[in-house]
């Protein structure tokens, strides 16, 4: 689990107790979740089989942009 840096020390504090208190109610992965339809949880991306990929090409940002993200 990942806590931005942009929290505040007292609400990061308080999120991490709570994630300790409950790590027992997380499901961590699939595997973890027994009777979950595969149809729900699972991502397809629908493609013509007579297409073939095409790679975008590169976006490049303004050096402020980077800088920023």
């Amino acid at each position: 689990v990942k806590i931005g840096i942009g929290l505040p020390d007292l609400a990061r504090k308080q999120l991490k107790a709570c994630l300790r208190e409950n790590a027992d109610l997380f499901a961590w992965s699939a595997a973890e979740m027994p009777g979950l339809d595969p149809e729900v949880a699972c991502h397809q991306l629908t493609k013509e089989p007579s297409v073939s990929a095409v790679v975008q090409r590169r976006r490049r940002q303004s050096p402020e942009k980077t800088r920023a993200a």
